[in-house]
């Protein structure tokens, strides 16, 4: 992830709404949670950021998404698989846009 910007508001998402003690079924609603609770600029930082992962996703860069993985996982005690990064970004994009 060196030349990547590490996802500052990802970190935040994971670790405030998205942490291992809720469930993937609630994904959406913490993300709809989130884009009424938090400042457009959080919610602007974070669609960037998830778009940054659809680059990684769409070129295969396994390397670096374990990385992310790792950073993610470091906040939140979820781990955000690469198989499972589709679903993770699709379902937050879809609430939050």
């Amino acid at each position: 992830m060196d030349n990547l910007k590490k996802p500052e508001m990802l970190k935040y998402f994971m670790s405030g709404y998205f942490n291992q003690s809720v469930s993937w079924s609630d994904l959406e609603g913490l993300a709809t949670d989130f884009k009424e609770r938090e400042p457009k600029s959080m919610v602007k930082q974070l669609i960037s950021e998830l778009k940054m992962l659809q680059d990684v996703l769409q070129k295969g860069d396994k390397e670096t998404w374990r990385e992310i993985e790792k950073y993610v996982h470091e906040y939140s005690m979820r781990y955000l698989d690469f198989e499972d990064g589709p679903e993770f970004i699709n379902t937050v994009l879809k609430a939050i846009q």
